[in-house]
């Protein structure tokens, strides 16, 4: 009879029960109970009500309000989520539910003493009748906006909270963020769905150390460029899934609503990714097929005229979940802020994953995106940083002309994601990648402010850029006890290979009066024969070896070493001669981890980089790649059961060989050599936090000191780097209701300030400047309503300068979208007797 009703307990709440013949033992979701302990522990029955949540901290309450004694080792519960336990039951049955699903299982040692460990894969002497199926609706876990959530974190599974637990853009493996020894910011999906970020720059903004106000980077939505620690990151320093982008910086910007995550990793990256600037990577992580079904639809509407509608499908193919899908889709039609604005675009990503076992797994991996824009070129330094007679200029002026302004972008992508166990102790992985993206643009550029302050001379241009790219990675992963201590060995080797060619046309256009502009006359715009640029292809091969281990369960040291070949080679166009310029790095990485049991991590860690320089000295020289070298030391805090992670970050990172002018010029007039130097340093603060399961938290502080140390021109040493403002601070809360007349609905506010930065001389400054940015949203079942302002309160800012010209920042803008998500989760049972 006791039996009987542990078996009707089970199906409501386990995916599998078996009982084994010959003994008496209950196995419940690959559990072994012991029946007769089973049946005295179900005596005693208590009323729960342990919600979802990290399974460390659901332990914990259990064990507290049990009065058992669970015994574990608490790396193998890391990133890994509990099912949620309500109603009146034995504790036994309690932690028998917890643990569905998360691969663990537990033995009794003693009358109140119970041991964790990984569950068995098979159960001996099985004797296995036919299934009987049940279904009903599961009980798992679901984020604040409904969607199921993974039983064990991953680095590109979906995280129902700001904080990630685990990451892999910094060692290439799935590993845990207090063990990685360098500064990693990661924005979840939550974070970016509950901000409502339309773009890489809106996605980034509440991140340490980052500065979304690249002079290149105009509007934020024609391509993707930042600062971070004070050096540009553009192509070299963007990945997806962990492969390089195209090589061309101009390339399709980044569509948030595709992405699972996006992860930064601060400082050197060279001796995970070849050659790369000294800022670090920012890895776009796409959306992956799940089992668990979702489908999500979302109309919004906003200022500007923004229009869009998005949809995202995933779930099992066959009934044995051996094939998964995903499908992402959006298309949006949009004005600009400024006068004759556009963004528009279409994304469609189909993905397919194919698990044959738990121990293989195929995924592949596509978009298309097309994307029509307008270019927004600026405004003169008088009238917008500068006084100006005339008066101020007003932020939405545009100063090109409607008759040519498109920034036009076409992308496809085509990966494969592989991954094998060869036993339990060697894993293979493999991925590959083609791309190609082509960019139409054409926009009359600004040139020179005449006297009367109002005047502005101004040229056209045309331009079209063809790119594709081919990029691999294959390694092989081990672990391995010895020596003292536990250990992961990685070593693997990568390629990448890219063509890129563009054609550009120019011609003198008509000038145009910046406080009353008149627009068209562009008959007579004749433009000059094409000018082709000579077809240019880079190559890069690394063979790279990464050594992390663990001594004493707490002492963490990391190790990294690669060797990179790269080879840029240019096509003359009119003769056919071709120029190969070639060059080899080593780079290091060296980190010292010690976690402490209560979540305290500090760490200290060195790493390099590199990256080709194009140009050769007087004497013909070619030059050489340009280094980064950074020192780091912090502190990062996750307490083991709580949706929290703070990172304390201070930095030291210098760039070398940086071109300056030869100083003969005498004898060497216009000649460069490589004698050239920049310095930053500086602390970081980032925290992402679920306070609660009502309120949450995103902050961050940045003190950045960034100079050039070095220069054959005395005026530019001291010079700040353009658009690296000494310090930024943000802080986002959100709170919302769950129980009462308010329920369901939720209400956020952050605020972002931003000191000033320079132009490339140093001539002007923007002023420093605070944001304010909203939400109110209503939740119900599986409706959402949202409301998202970025700029509340419509401050008017220069974003920043550069040559003559600044940009003004973003007025405010107003999203509304209503989203529906409905996901089913049926479970099947088997008894098996």
């Amino acid at each position: 009879m006791g039996v009987v009703t542990s078996l009707r307990r089970a199906l409501r709440g386990n995916t599998l029960l078996a009982l084994s013949a010959g003994t008496a033992t209950l196995t419940v979701g690959g559990i072994a109970i012991p029946t007769v302990t089973y049946a005295q522990t179900a005596m005693r029955q208590l009323d729960l009500d342990i919600p979802a949540q990290d399974l460390n901290a659901a332990l914990l309450v259990l064990t507290q309000r049990a009065g058992l004694q669970i015994v574990y080792d608490a790396d193998k519960v890391v990133g890994r989520r509990s099912s949620a336990v309500k109603g009146r039951m034995a504790p036994i049955e309690a932690l028998s539910r917890l643990l569905t699903g998360t691969g663990l299982s537990f033995r009794i040692s003693g009358t109140n003493r119970i041991t964790i460990e990984q569950a068995p894969e098979t159960a001996e002497s099985a004797i296995q009748l036919g299934p009987v199926r049940v279904e009903g609706q599961g009980e798992r876990a679901r984020g604040i906006y409904g969607r199921i959530v993974p039983q064990q974190e991953t680095a590109s599974s979906y995280v129902p909270s700001y904080a990630a637990r685990i990451s892999a853009t910094a060692t290439k493996i799935d590993t845990p963020i207090l063990e990685t020894p360098q500064s990693i910011s990661i924005v979840t999906r939550e974070a970016l769905d509950t901000q409502g970020a339309t773009n890489l720059t809106d996605a980034l903004r509440y991140s340490a150390g980052i500065s979304t106000a690249a002079y290149l980077n105009g509007n934020g939505d024609n391509y993707d460029i930042f600062t971070i620690r004070g050096f540009s990151n553009s192509n070299s320093g963007l990945l997806r899934d962990g492969m390089r982008l195209n090589y061309n910086s101009f390339d399709a910007p980044s569509e948030t609503y595709g992405l699972e995550r996006i992860e930064v990793l601060k400082g050197p990256a060279g001796v995970l990714y070849g050659q790369s600037g000294p800022s670090g990577a920012v890895n776009m992580v796409s959306k992956r097929p799940t089992t668990d079904p979702l489908h999500e639809f979302e109309l919004q509407g906003g200022t500007f005229s923004r229009y869009q509608v998005a949809t995202d499908h995933s779930g099992a193919i066959d009934t044995d979940g051996q094939f998964s899908y995903r499908l992402t889709a959006l298309a949006r039609q949009s004005g600009g802020w400024t006068d004759y604005g556009r963004n528009d675009r279409l994304y469609i990503a189909p993905a397919i994953s194919w698990r044959p076992d738990d121990r293989t797994n195929l995924t592949l991996l596509g978009y298309y995106q097309e994307s029509k824009s307008s270019y927004y070129p600026g405004v003169p330094y008088e009238g917008s940083i500068l006084p100006n007679a005339n008066g101020k200029i007003a932020r939405d002026r545009y100063l090109g002309d409607p008759d040519i302004n498109y920034w036009d972008t076409k992308a496809f992508y085509a990966s494969y994601l592989f991954e094998r166990k060869l036993s339990d102790a060697i894993t293979f992985k493999s991925g590959l990648r083609y791309s190609e993206s082509k960019l139409d643009y054409g926009y009359l550029y600004l040139d020179v402010l005449q006297d009367d302050d109002r005047t502005l001379t101004r040229g056209a241009i045309r331009r079209h850029d063809d790119s594709d790219t081919l990029t691999a990675d294959n390694n092989l992963q081990a672990k391995w006890s010895g020596l003292g201590g536990e250990h992961t060995t990685l070593i693997g080797v990568d390629f990448g290979r890219s063509h890129y060619q563009r054609t550009r046309r120019f011609a003198d256009a008509p000038s145009i009066d910046i406080y009353v502009p008149t627009y068209g006359n562009l008959d007579t715009l004749t433009f000059a024969t094409p000018r082709v640029d000579n077809p240019i292809r880079y190559q890069q091969t690394g063979i790279y070896l990464q050594q992390q281990s663990k001594f004493a369960d707490r002492l963490v040291v990391t190790l990294n070493g690669r060797k990179d070949w790269a080879q840029t080679r240019e096509t003359a166009i009119s003769t056919g001669a071709r120029t190969v310029t070639k060059d080899d790095a080593f780079t290091f990485r060296g980190g010292l981890t010690y976690v402490h049991p209560s979540g305290i991590a500090p760490y200290v860690s060195y790493t390099e980089s590199f990256e080709p320089s194009s140009g050769s000295t007087w004497e013909g020289a070619a030059f050489k790649p340009t280094t980064g070298r950074q020192y780091e030391a912090g502190i990062k805090f996750q307490p083991a059961g709580s949706d929290t992670l703070v990172t304390i970050a201070a930095y030291h990172l210098a760039q070398q060989n940086v071109a300056t002018p030869d100083p003969d010029q005498v004898n060497h007039p216009g000649a460069q050599v490589q004698t050239g130097e920049i310095r930053s340093k500086g602390i970081e603060v980032e925290a992402q936090s679920d306070i609660t399961q009502n309120l949450r938290l995103r902050g961050a502080l940045t003190l950045i000191d960034a100079e050039v140390t070095k220069s054959n021109t005395p005026s530019e040493v001291g010079l700040v780097p353009v658009d690296t403002p000494s310090t930024m601070a943000s802080l986002w809360a959100d709170y919302r209701f769950r129980t009462g007349t308010l329920s369901g609905l939720s209400f956020g506010l952050g605020g972002r300030y931003t000191s000033g930065s320079y132009d490339i001389s140093n001539s002007v400054k923007t002023e420093g400047r605070t944001l304010f940015d909203a939400l109110i949203a209503y939740q119900a079942d599986q409706w959402r309503l949202a409301v998202n302002a970025t700029n509340l309160l419509n401050k008017s800012y220069v974003n920043s300068c550069y040559s003559g010209l600044c940009w003004y920042g973003r007025p405010r803008t107003v999203d509304v979208s209503l989203r529906v998500r409905r996901q089913h989760q049926w479970h099947r049972f088997e008894v098996v007797i």
